[in-house]
């Protein structure tokens, strides 16, 4: 039996550094996760730039996230993708974490899962399913997918705001469907959109039927619940997501949540339950920060948190870089590289 130091549940931003550091502090480690690629809420927009991690210039979602990933896998963890944990039993020196494809056991438990497993709420219309392989969207993976196209939105909060705005740049036109008076989305975007001449706005309605075309496997027009009917060469839905974090209901302990089943930690990583530790935006405490780079500081708090238990007289925090033996060689391959 294969028993790591930690084991990481989510491979997110928060995941993601929380494996390098264990890394840097010397544990062995395994990370799951149930999606087929790592980066987490990342992969929702890998276009989008990034401006708020501090020291890193702008850049797409997909850069930041592959560089993330490198780092991750610096001190070499053990990744298992496709793995749906289901629950964690609690052993007398063990935490035996069950998934859908068999157990992993480890000393300690870091808890990244983001929230849980996200899943686009799907368009409630007749048919819809039906072209979700063609012109029927829940993310905007490329811009350059719908350059010179009449596309509708159906939706207004943040992410549509965004995906309306991007879009403006590319599409012949973007039609924005939502059932509230006002959207929801920042302030300064909303009205940056007002000022764009193709962008079109129709307020307290929503899509009523979904018209094919003649050969009925994509979508020609869309009929609104205020009569009106558009030509459209995509619909993208933006209704939000819905969240699986069944695993946490099987946690044995003093754990408490917030409404939206974040975990109520102290010190800003720790749980109630010695060798559970959590970071990322599965926890919630005072002071929070909710940037990409808050979760930095709860992944390494997590970390060293781990570390204690194994080892109770471990230094409580990892050494910096720059004094730090274990990058000795891999500086000198860098500078090498360098030059």
């Amino acid at each position: 039996m294969n028993i790591s130091d930690t084991l990481i549940i989510g491979g997110g931003p928060a995941g993601l550094y929380a494996s390098f550091y264990a890394g840097l502090r010397g544990m062995s480690v395994q990370l799951i996760d149930h999606h087929s690629e790592l980066g987490g809420k990342l992969n929702i927009y890998p276009e989008k730039i990034i401006w708020d991690i501090g020291g890193i210039p702008p850049q797409p979602a997909e850069d930041i996230k592959q560089q993330m990933i490198t780092q991750a896998k610096t001190f070499h963890p053990e990744i298992h993708l496709s793995t749906t944990c289901e629950s964690v039993i609690r052993h007398a020196d063990h935490f035996e974490t069950v998934t859908d494809q068999g157990s992993f056991y480890s000393r300690t438990l870091i808890i990244a899962s983001g929230r849980g497993i996200f899943t686009p709420v799907r368009l409630n219309v007749e048919g819809a399913e039906a072209y979700e392989l063609t012109n029927l969207h829940y993310t905007v993976k490329r811009l350059e997918r719908f350059k010179g196209r009449h596309v509708l939105i159906s939706g207004a909060g943040n992410t549509a705001v965004d995906w309306a705005d991007a879009l403006s740049e590319v599409a012949a036109s973007v039609t924005m469907v939502y059932r509230s008076e006002e959207m929801k989305g920042h302030e300064a975007m909303i009205a940056s959109l007002h000022r764009k001449d193709n962008i079109q706005m129709c307020a307290q309605c929503e899509i009523e039927m979904l018209h094919p075309n003649d050969a009925g496997d994509a979508i020609a027009s869309v009929r609104l619940t205020n009569g009106l009917s558009l030509d459209v060469d995509d619909v993208l839905v933006s209704h939000g997501y819905e969240s699986n974090c069944e695993f946490l209901n099987s946690l044995e302990g003093d754990i408490r949540y917030n409404d939206h089943q974040m975990i109520k930690t102290h010190d800003v990583a720790d749980t109630p339950v010695p060798g559970i530790y959590a970071c990322g935006d599965q926890v919630v405490y005072d002071g929070k920060v909710r940037l990409i780079a808050g979760c930095f500081t709860e992944a390494a708090q997590a970390a060293n948190h781990a570390k204690t238990f194994i080892k109770s007289d471990a230094p409580e925090d990892g050494m910096v870089s720059s004094h730090n033996d274990i990058f000795k060689e891999k500086n000198k391959a860098l500078i090498r590289k360098m030059h």
